[in-house]
Order: structure tokens, then C-alpha cells, then sequence
């Protein structure tokens, strides 16, 4: 079989560093290797592999004239960046296959692009938003992130030492759910199991952690590598009940354990203690990984082999796609070149100007106004997160023509003045966004922002809760929750500048009633102080810690409220219980840290409050620095 596989970026980043014993059965093939490689040879097993370098824009057609003579593949695989690249893929004479990049919600605003491809494999807990779709979907499946290597040996359940493990990234924005999870489960960890945390690890590392580890614990978007790596070394896995494609491929209860925030440590806690009943689905799960592919390489050669296998009309793939009015066809291509700012890569490497031309392509080509909509809110959102804003105003101007009800067109340019430093006019601007929102919240509902802010530490909680909306089938209220808050919140810096702080502690209350993230807290927290109002320090605190019980800060500053209202004992519980959270996050200086000095601060203020107060805040300083 000739396959023609695409691959983005170095030979050792994409298939070297995935454990080349994984692509074994792929490279018994005739492959080519094309797409962005930096490499100018690549060797699997002694057999020269040839490389087609792409560097720019081109068609499908230079793609196979540029092919060795006689040479046709059968197959095409490709990632979604290959939009950057081959605009005309669709016209592609061959089967292709697309392997999306959308665990991190990236193409989730402009799914019809999918239709430009044969088959696509996707593994994402919105999968069922595609099959309405013109496209394929291949049968559910994923891989471990790495293989645990051909000698590995089990350790009995009863004889690992580590009850609990999660290797996985957590943070505040995309992975809020995930931290608190993890976190939430440490505290309530009354038992004092063996609770382990771990992120960074390289591929190598992590198996030596599993192996000697029972419970997995897993908390995710996807198919999870990690119910793979479970499976592998001996684990038992924990997913959460609400992961459809979990469940959709692993048996819950025979294969997993599925839990939610209520029932996750007692069900852990049972199966410590009920040894063969978890060796019992350890066992299941160990028999069916022997049929499943493990590595990266055998995933992609078992969706090549199930994609071969299957007839496709490709005449028709070509002839919808080229009855695509062009400026749909041009949204299509522009929505990829983002992952470029999602990743901090340069695919190709004038992509900022590619993306551009495609996007006023697609916006000058549509003659409908309605269909002008989602193009000019994606190239708004795009031109500002690049900062040409005044581009940005450009596109906000024309969306307003159209959508004059849609708050975010005020909240960007609210934003823009601000960093201008035209702050009554942005606060103005602000509060016609709130307007907005109140007024008209369908369309904030209806017309997703797209992309993640960088500069907004929590943005990233209302992309995941659109990533979820096709399983919890809820109506995107999140989206105007969260045009409320970062509108208060930013009208709340403003005041402050104006040195009007009594009204800029409203406004940032505003901004966490509507959602209690962690910044909103941190700046009204020194103005309730500055104003000795302790308890609304208190109960702003409180929704805090509830909301992201990870946040120290936040945890200090409900503490501090506590001493200054004289219940000093239940400040040093509060930091009694975060420091005995923090406890499961290892080979994490800052947490080691902050269990030191909670121990520190709480010793402090029983003896004198006064100087327990002021020791919160030099710590507070430098936490926030």
C-alpha cells in the first residue's frame, strides 16, 4: 500500500519522540512523508523513507506532480493544518483522511471544514456535532501517549504503593474542572491514601509512576491516552460519568469506573479495599488492550487500514466542495491558521497575512448579510488577539451594521479604548455591552466568541463549556455570563484609574456574580480591606474557594477576613485543609511553598492576629508578583 503521510513539523517531534515501535507496521508500507518537515532524510528500521517538503501555499495538483514517477498514492493523511498549506485538498484524486487537532476546542467553531476530507478521526466529547456532517467518522479509538516498553513486569493491585495517581496538565482556564477535581479529592482524602499528582512528565517517566500506582484517576475531553496507559500497566481506571466517548468505548463498571464530584472518594476507597473486584476489571481492560492499537504510529495505520477498506464516492467529495460558494470556501480555509496562535507556531511562517486575505476574501465574497456574521466575528476576535486593533475596529464596525445587539462587539472595543488609555470611553462602551448582553442574549448564545484570550486567564472556561454543550445540551448561558464579568471586571480597572474605588468594588462584585473568577476576587479583595467591609472579603471569598479551591490566594484572603472577624481558629482550618490539599501535587515548588507557610501563618495569628493579618498580605505580595 502507498500512503502519502502528512506530517507537521520534525521528523523526531512527530514520530521519533512517539516511540517508533508504534509505526512499525505503517512503514512496512510504501510511505512519503510531505508536509512542513524540516528534515532533509529520515531512516525507519535502515529503510530510506522519502521526504516531500512543503514550504508554502500550493495545490494538490503540485503536491503529485512533485511525487516520484509512477508513484500514486492510495491513501492521503492529514491534519487540519494542512488547510494552511493546500487550499484545494478537496479536489485530493485519492482517499483522505483528517486527524483533528480538536481535544484543545480549536476547530470547533467552523466544523464544516471537516467536509473538505473522506474520513475523519475524532475522539472528542462533541463528536456527535459531525455526523450531520458530509464526512466519514471512523470508529472510536485513541492511543497511549507513550508504551511502557517490552519488559514490563505487574505488580499485584494490593502490592502498589501509590492509591491514587493523575498524570495530566491542570490549570485555571481549559483544565479548571480537571484541577478542581483532583484538588477536591485530595481534600476530602480522610483515609490518608497515597494520592499522587504529576504534570510535565516526560513520556519515559510516566509508566514508572503506573506501574507502581492502582487507581487512575481521569478527568478529560477526549478518549483519554490515559485510559490507554491504564490499561497497559495494570491500573484501575476512574473516568468521569459524563464523558460520553468514554463510555461509548470503554464498558463503565466492567472496563472503568465512572464517578462524579459526589461519590469519587468513596468509590476510591472501595476499591482499595476490594482488592479482587478491582483486579477483576483490571483484567477485562487488559485483554482487550491486547487488540487495540498502542502508539501514535499504530493508530494512524489502523484508521489508514478501516479508511482503505471502505468505499467512498470521491467524485463527489470534489464536485460538492467545488460548488462551494467562495466565501464559504475561504471561511473554511482561514478558521486552521489559528492554531498558529493557539500553539505559538508559524505554519507557515506568514501565516498572520495569509489569514487575513483568506478571511476579507470570505467577508467581500458574501453577498448575504447574514452569512457575513460569523466571518466578521471570527476576524474581529482574530485581529485583536494578534493587537492590530486598528484592523480589529474595522471588522466591529461592519459586524455592527449587521448585529448591532451583539455585546462582544462593545466589550473588544471597550478593551481597545482601554488600551488607549481612553478609559471613560471605554467605560461607557462597557456598560453598552452589559446593555447588550441583558437585552439580547440569544445572540451571544447563538454566535459564539471563538478562541481562547491568552491574556484572560479564564477564558478558557467558556470555551470548555461550549466544547461540553453537545452532551450537557444547555443553551451557552455561560457565554453571557462571561461577557457580564470580564465587562464588569474591566469597567472595575477603569474606575479604579479614575480613583473611584468604592465604585470600582461594585463593579468587580458585579463581575463575580455573574462568574466568581479567580482575578475578579484578587482586586476587589484590597478595596474590601481598604474599607474594613470583612465580611463581603468574606463572602466573595468563599464563592472563590468553592468555585477554584486550588487558588492560594483566594485561600489567603478568606483567611485574612476570618482573623480580622475574630475567628482565628477557623482561618487556621482553612489553611489546615488547603495545605492537606496541596499535598497530592508532587515536585511542585510553589505548593511546597505554600504548605510551609500556611503552617507558618497559622502559628502567627493564634498568637497575635494583628501580626497574622499583615504577615497574609507580605505573602499575598509575593504570591501575586
Amino acid at each position: 500500500m502507498k500512503i502519502l503521510l502528512f506530517n507537521l513539523g520534525s521528523v523526531e517531534e512527530r514520530i521519533i519522540s512517539w516511540d517508533t515501535e508504534g509505526y512499525k507496521s505503517l512503514f512496512e508500507h510504501d510511505v512519503i512523508l510531505w508536509g512542513p518537515i524540516p528534515d532533509t532524510d529520515f531512516s525507519f528500521n535502515g529503510k530510506p523513507v522519502t521526504i516531500l517538503k512543503i514550504d508554502g501555499q500550493t495545490s494538490i495538483k503540485s503536491v503529485f506532480e512533485r511525487l516520484p514517477e509512477g508513484w500514486v498514492p492510495d491513501i492521503v493523511t492529514c491534519d487540519t493544518s494542512v488547510l494552511n498549506y493546500v487550499t484545494d485538498i478537496y479536489l485530493c484524486p485519492v482517499k483522505t483522511i483528517l486527524f483533528t487537532r480538536d481535544a484543545w476546542a480549536d476547530t470547533i467553531y467552523n466544523r464544516n471544514l471537516v467536509e473538505f476530507f473522506d474520513f475523519i478521526c475524532h475522539s472528542v466529547i462533541d463528536i456527535d456535532a459531525y455526523k450531520a456532517l458530509n464526512v466519514n467518522i471512523l470508529p472510536l479509538a485513541s492511543f497511549p501517549v507513550s508504551l511502557p516498553g517490552p519488559n514490563l513486569q505487574f505488580t499485584g493491585f494490593s502490592d502498589r504503593t501509590i492509591d491514587v495517581i493523575c498524570i495530566a496538565n491542570y490549570y485555571e482556564g481549559f483544565y479548571h474542572e480537571r484541577y478542581k477535581t483532583l484538588y477536591n479529592l485530595s481534600a476530602s482524602n480522610s483515609k490518608n491514601l497515597n494520592i499522587h499528582y504529576h504534570s510535565g512528565l516526560s513520556r519515559r517517566e510516566i509508566h514508572e509512576y503506573y506501574r507502581n500506582s492502582k487507581i487512575v484517576v481521569d478527568w478529560a475531553h477526549t478518549l483519554s491516552n490515559r485510559s490507554y496507559e491504564a490499561a497497559l500497566n495494570g491500573c484501575l481506571l476512574f473516568s468521569h460519568e459524563d464523558n460520553t466517548v468514554m463510555k461509548t468505548f470503554w464498558v463503565p463498571g466492567e472496563e472503568y469506573i465512572p464517578y462524579n464530584e459526589n461519590n469519587l472518594y468513596d468509590k476510591i476507597v472501595y476499591f482499595v479495599n476490594h482488592t479482587e473486584e478491582a483486579e477483576k476489571i483490571i483484567a477485562r481492560t487488559r485483554e482487550k488492550i491486547k487488540s487495540l492499537p498502542v502508539g501514535f504510529g499504530q493508530y494512524t495505520y489502523e484508521n489508514i487500514i478501516q479508511a482503505t477498506r471502505t468505499d467512498v464516492d470521491i467524485k463527489a467529495r470534489i464536485e460538492r466542495n467545488s460548488l462551494l460558494p467562495s466565501g464559504e470556501l475561504a471561511y473554511r480555509l482561514a478558521t486552521p491558521l489559528m492554531y498558529n496562535y493557539r500553539y505559538d507556531t508559524d505554519y507557515p511562517s506568514d501565516w498572520k497575512e495569509i489569514y487575513f486575505e483568506r478571511i476579507d476574501r470570505a467577508i467581500s465574497s458574501i453577498s448575504e448579510r447574514n452569512s457575513k456574521i460569523l466571518p466578521l466575528i471570527e476576524a474581529a476576535r482574530v485581529s485583536f488577539l494578534l493587537r492590530k486593533y486598528e484592523l480589529c475596529s474595522d471588522y466591529l464596525s461592519e459586524l455592527q451594521k449587521i448585529l448591532p445587539g451583539y455585546g462582544w462587539i462593545y466589550y473588544l472595543q471597550g478593551r481597545i479604548l482601554f488600551l488607549q488609555k481612553e478609559y471613560r470611553q471605554a467605560f461607557d462602551t462597557l456598560r453598552k455591552a452589559n446593555e447588550c448582553a441583558f437585552k439580547y442574549p440569544d445572540l451571544l448564545q447563538k454566535y459564539i466568541l471563538p478562541f481562547i484570550d491568552k491574556d484572560l486567564n479564564c477564558d478558557g472556561r467558556r470555551i470548555t463549556d461550549y466544547l461540553w454543550q453537545m452532551v450537557y445540551k444547555h443553551e451557552n448561558e455561560c457565554q453571557v455570563k462571561a461577557l457580564l464579568h470580564f465587562s464588569y471586571d474591566l469597567s472595575g480597572d477603569i474606575l479604579l484609574r479614575e480613583d473611584k474605588p468604592d465604585e470600582a468594588k461594585k463593579d468587580y462584585i458585579n463581575a463575580i456574580s455573574n462568574s466568581p473568577y479567580p482575578d475578579s476576587i484578587k482586586k476587589a479583595a484590597p478595596l474590601c480591606l481598604n474599607s474594613h467591609d470583612y465580611n463581603k472579603l468574606l463572602e466573595i471569598t468563599d464563592k472563590g474557594t468553592q468555585d477554584s479551591p486550588y487558588e492560594t490566594v483566594l485561600v489567603l484572603f478568606k483567611a485574612l477576613s476570618l482573623i480580622e472577624l475574630r475567628r482565628v481558629h477557623l482561618a487556621v482550618q482553612v489553611l489546615s485543609e488547603h495545605r492537606k490539599a496541596l499535598k497530592a501535587f508532587k515536585k511542585i515548588r510553589r505548593m511546597r511553598l505554600v504548605q510551609g507557610i500556611t503552617i507558618i501563618i497559622s502559628i502567627i495569628a493564634l498568637i497575635n492576629r494583628r501580626i497574622g493579618s499583615k504577615f497574609i498580605l507580605k505573602i499575598i505580595g509575593v504570591l501575586s508578583k
